[in-house]
């Protein structure tokens, strides 16, 4: 793909119909207090007036309402498309059977196509069948919520357990959140662990990123993945080293970031106030605002504001 075209497509994939910022918060490694930052710089900004939504886009294991506290609400169901066969329709051809990439379609001897496996909604057999032997059935897969906790809107995506689809609610929370972004002047979208798809499509429209990681080999090693990963999106943002004072080389992971011309690192250290906000589910920059990590989250979000003009 040459250089024109990739920024093309870029600038498609990041293309969105509102002007409220977008900032996401994301790292290749799970259990670096990726969702810990997303919901103290969420609160940070919420106290300073700015009008602020949190998007859990962690569908597989959202967590963001427990850190804050607060009963997910206003529930919304998101479905998928299942076949429903007609047996008096069907003449039997296993068009539709081939075309399903996940083998979801099985045909016994003599007998119409059935649905034995899981099925996530893409709607090739409908798009094959020339008999129009197939309907579109629903499967409810996940749910999305919107809470709302002192001035501080919360989404949060969750995937029904034993479900594969987490994409598909990944794209859900966030079309619902978007579709509000109006109403706020800034969006913070909090991904999944990883640099995988759920993480690129939670990333979508993201003006900047926030990767947070913690000064371990498996930090280090993860964050060359995610820094990789932005860099190919054409997202710019900092670094967020968690569990600064941990055992580990900090240099190192500096290093990377200005090797990703991320310049700017914000440093979080493990003061006690956080481990006991953390353990009680309450923000440490609302439970502590003089604690030594709440000052960072702060300055977080000042800069974070300022950047943004508002």
């Amino acid at each position: 793909m040459t250089g024109d075209l990739q920024s093309e497509v870029i600038r498609a994939f990041h293309r969105k119909d509102f002007t409220t910022p977008v900032v996401g918060i994301t790292g290749g490694k799970g259990g670096v207090g990726k969702t810990t930052v997303a919901v103290n710089i969420a609160c940070a900004l919420a106290d300073r007036g700015v009008r602020t939504a949190l998007v859990d886009a962690d569908v597989d294991g959202p967590n963001g309402a427990i850190l804050l506290s607060v009963e997910l609400a206003n529930p919304a169901a998101v479905d998928i498309t299942v076949p429903q066969i007609d047996a008096e329709r069907c003449n039997g051809c296993g068009d539709c059977v081939r075309a399903c990439r996940l083998h979801a379609l099985f045909q016994p001897r003599g007998k119409y196509p059935q649905l034995i496996g899981e099925c996530n909604g893409c709607e090739a057999c409908i798009q094959v069948c020339e008999a129009h032997a197939i309907s579109r059935g629903r499967k409810q897969v996940g749910m999305t919520y919107l809470s709302r906790i002192d001035g501080l809107s919360l989404y949060t995506g969750a995937l029904i357990p034993g479900f594969e689809e987490s994409s598909v609610v990944v794209q859900a929370v966030r079309e619902r959140a978007f579709a509000d972004a109006e109403q706020f002047d800034l969006i913070l979208v909090d991904t999944s662990p990883g640099a995988h798809c759920n993480v690129i499509n939670a990333l979508r429209g993201a003006d900047s990123v926030l990767a947070v990681t913690e000064p371990t080999p498996f930090g280090l090693h993860d964050l060359e993945l995610i820094l990789n990963l932005l860099e190919l999106l054409e997202l710019g943002g900092s670094v967020v080293l968690n569990r600064a004072d941990l055992p580990g080389d900090r240099k190192k992971i500096k290093t990377v970031a200005r090797q990703h011309s991320r310049e700017m690192i914000w440093e979080i250290g493990m003061d006690d106030l956080l481990a006991r906000s953390y353990a009680a589910g309450v923000p440490v920059v609302r439970e502590y605002p003089q604690a030594p990590s709440s000052k960072v989250f702060q300055q977080l979000a000042e800069n974070i504001a300022a950047t943004y003009g508002i």
